[in-house]
């Protein structure tokens, strides 16, 4: 099996990313680095058992991971893990993903994405799995204790593996989301076009969203900063023009997306910089065309 990894960067912890691909290297996976134009790529570009891909601008996530993917498929990959700047895996993490997806395989089960448990880094619990109804209906699945990998209509990217001939059949990453939303969409393409996304019981990453957790009652609200919050707010207008995605799904974000942004602009310093970030990526998401959208 020849697997590549495709890690994207943009102004990382050097030591971070050393360590990753490191972890890598010994569990025989080939590494490429697409690096969206870093203040410090010139060291990124050094490490050693890489290739890296040097890009002269931030062209986001999407687009990188789709470079990534292009380069990949070129040498002859027939798998993709893809994994953020800040990941850590434990030894045998490739193995134990790839044993999961083999077992999936043997029962003849048509495979997307297989992704790891994720294990909050700060409060030390497993984060819940999400299902989709055909309706946009999310049920919440406690994964702590499962033996076998599981259904989960949703994955977060890092970490998560996808075979080359999937990525034929689905599609690439939308550029146009830049960042945000890109996997949620990538997942549900992939549903609505016969595949079904898994966890993994045995492979196991630590995770951390956000700067921090605001928590409010029932709500646990990630602080991302502005910049970030205009992509989350923008993407999820964009799902309305993706014919797959549930548009109770579209509504649910819509206003937890408003939720969460009121009460960033009430606790945070920056108020001014998040009403403004919501409301230009309410305006952004509205003047976006259907058709040209989807070309």
């Amino acid at each position: 099996m020849k697997i590549y990894a495709v890690i994207i960067t943009f102004n990382p912890s050097l030591d971070n990313v050393e360590k990753l691909v490191s972890q890598l290297v010994k569990q025989d996976v080939e590494v490429i680095i697409v690096d969206n134009n870093s203040k410090n790529k010139s060291d990124l570009n050094s490490l050693m058992s890489t290739h890296s891909i040097m890009l002269s601008d931030n062209v986001g996530i999407a687009k990188a991971q789709n470079v990534g993917i292009d380069y990949a498929e070129k040498n002859n990959a027939e798998y993709i893990v893809f994994f953020d700047q800040d990941s850590s895996i434990p030894d045998n993490y490739i193995d134990d993903l790839i044993s999961d997806y083999k077992q999936l395989e043997i029962q003849g089960l048509k495979i997307g994405a297989i992704g790891p448990r994720f294990i909050d880094d700060r409060h030390d619990f497993y984060y819940k799995t999400i299902n989709l109804s055909k309706s946009g209906f999310r049920k919440k699945m406690d994964v702590s204790n499962i033996t076998q990998p599981i259904h989960s209509s949703l994955l977060i990217s890092s970490g998560s593996l996808i075979s080359v001939e999937t990525l034929k059949n689905v599609g690439l990453m939308r550029e146009n989301y830049f960042i945000d939303y890109v996997d949620t969409e990538w997942c549900i393409r992939a549903e609505s076009k016969g595949y079904k996304n898994y966890m993994s019981a045995k492979a196991v990453m630590r995770h951390t969203i956000g700067d921090k957790i605001l928590q409010f009652g029932f709500f646990n609200v990630p602080v991302h900063s502005p910049f970030r919050r205009y992509y989350r707010v923008r993407n999820a207008m964009y799902m309305l023009h993706e014919p797959h995605v549930p548009f109770l799904l579209f509504l649910r974000e819509m206003i937890f997306n408003f939720v969460h942004q009121m009460i960033l602009v009430c606790s945070e310093k920056e108020k001014n910089a998040y009403l403004k970030s919501y409301l230009n990526g309410i305006r952004d998401g509205f003047r976006v065309n259907s058709k040209e959208f989807l070309e």
